[in-house]
C-alpha cells in the first residue's frame, strides 16, 4: 500500500499535467501557485518568479498551445524534508496541431510542492513552489539518470541507519514510505501492539515524540539539514 501523501502528489502532478496540455486549461495550476514560486521553462529567457508574473507569463504562452494527447506518463516522487515534496513527471505526448500532422514530443516537468502553513476553505493544502520544464521531440532515453534518481544517489547517506538493526531498519524505511501501522505490522507478520512497542523504543531512543518527528529525523540526516 502506498502511501497517502505519496498518492496526494501524483495525483495532483497528474491532474496539473492534464488540465494544462490536454483540456488546455489553466485554473488549476495557478490554484496551486504558491506567492514565491519559481520557474524555469526549456528556453533560453523561460524563467519567471513570482505567482503574479508567472501567471502573467503562463497566459501569454497559452495563445500558443495546443491541445495534446498523453500516451505514457510517469511520476516518481521523493519527500524533501518533511514539508516539500519532489515530483518527476515523464510524458509522451502527442501534439494535435490544427491544419498538421500530429507529432509527438516527450514532456519532463518537475514539481516542488510545499505544504501550505494556512489552509483557506476548499483550497488545497499543497501549493508549488517550483516548476521545471522540459520538452525534446527526442523521448527520453530509459537509461537517462532523471533529477530525482540523481538526487537519491548524491543524498544516500550510508552511515544513516548505521545504529539500527536489519529488522528496525526496514521498520524505520516503512514509515518513511508512508505505510500505516496495520500494513507494517502484516509485513513482519506480527502484531500491531509489536510494531507500537519497537516504535516506543525508537521514539526514547532519537528523543522525538511520535512517528512524523521520527521520519523527519532522517529525511533531515539524510539531506543534511
Amino acid at each position: 500500500m502506498r502511501g497517502t501523501t505519496e498518492n496526494q502528489i501524483k495525483i495532483l502532478s497528474k491532474k496539473i499535467i492534464h488540465s494544462y496540455f490536454c483540456e488546455n486549461r489553466l485554473d488549476f495550476l495557478f490554484s496551486l501557485l504558491a506567492a514565491d514560486v519559481y520557474y524555469i521553462g526549456a528556453g533560453k529567457n523561460m524563467q519567471a518568479e513570482g505567482r503574479k508574473k508567472l501567471q502573467f507569463f503562463l497566459t501569454k504562452a497559452f495563445s500558443n498551445l495546443f491541445p495534446c494527447t498523453v500516451n505514457v506518463e510517469k511520476y516518481l516522487t521523493k519527500r524533501i524534508g518533511w514539508d516539500h515534496w519532489l515530483c518527476e513527471a515523464i510524458c509522451d505526448l502527442t501534439v494535435n496541431k490544427p491544419d498538421s500532422e500530429p507529432y509527438d514530443e516527450c514532456l519532463h516537468e518537475t514539481f516542488l510542492f510545499r505544504r501550505r502553513k494556512d489552509v483557506a476553505p476548499g483550497q488545497n493544502e499543497w501549493e508549488l513552489v517550483h516548476i521545471n520544464t522540459s520538452i525534446t521531440t527526442s523521448k527520453v532515453s530509459a537509461d537517462e539518470m532523471l533529477a530525482i534518481q540523481q538526487a537519491n544517489k548524491n543524498r544516500r547517506n550510508t552511515r544513516l541507519y548505521s545504529d539500527l538493526t536489519e529488522r528496525e531498519k526496514k521498520l524505520v524505511q516503512m514509515l518513511r514510505n508512508g505505510m500505516p501501522i496495520r500494513d507494517i505490522a502484516a509485513s513482519f507478520g506480527l502484531a500491531e501492539i509489536t510494531i507500537k512497542k519497537a516504535l516506543a523504543k525508537l521514539y526514547q531512543r532519537y528523543n522525538v515524540k511520535n512517528r512524523s518527528r521520527l521520519c523527519a529525523y532522517f529525511d533531515a540526516e539524510e539531506n543534511n539539514y
